[in-house]
């Protein structure tokens, strides 16, 4: 397996579960702005361990990122990975349409 396939299933796999989903939905409904941490722990509503936990996995895939803005910290998507890893999964998907061609 290449790098980029771990990368690539990293990315996939932190949208795989229904919380980080619903948080990247949320921070992708201000994706130039993002959300304060706080901001987006109070409107997921889960208990502050899971909310965490989910936050981690997502920052690992390269799917969010955190800054520091004065006494908050900021937080928003850094759509990269999910975008290469949506280009591989979609170049895989057309060169499997094509016709094989045959040994002459």
């Amino acid at each position: 397996m290449s790098d980029d396939d771990t990368r690539h299933a990293r990315a996939f796999r932190a949208l795989a579960h229904p919380r980080r989903m619903t948080l990247f939905r949320m921070l992708a409904e201000r994706p130039w702005t993002g959300d304060s941490v706080l901001g987006l722990y109070t409107a997921a509503r889960i208990p502050e361990a899971s909310f965490r936990h989910h936050l981690a996995e997502m920052e690992k895939a390269g799917l969010i990122r955190r800054q520091r803005r004065g006494r908050e910290v900021g937080i928003r998507l850094s759509p990269l990975a999910l975008r290469s890893a949506m280009g591989r999964a979609d170049l895989l998907l057309l060169r499997a349409r094509r016709p094989r061609e045959t040994a002459a």
